[in-house]
């Protein structure tokens, strides 16, 4: 569930971008740039943990 959670927050900015309101389109884009950040940040520093 929450690995959905990017693409509905590009599909909101999207949407808000259509409608013409480019200050919450940019808005929702910046909420998945932080998002994003933080998947990076935690699949950077959590160990790899692969057994053989």
């Amino acid at each position: 569930m929450v690995m959905m959670l990017p693409f509905v927050t590009v599909l909101l900015s999207a949407w808000f971008a259509w409608r013409g309101s480019c200050a919450a389109a940019v808005g929702w884009w910046l909420a998945t740039l932080v998002i994003f950040v933080a998947w990076c940040l935690y699949h950077m520093t959590s160990p790899l943990n692969i057994s053989l």
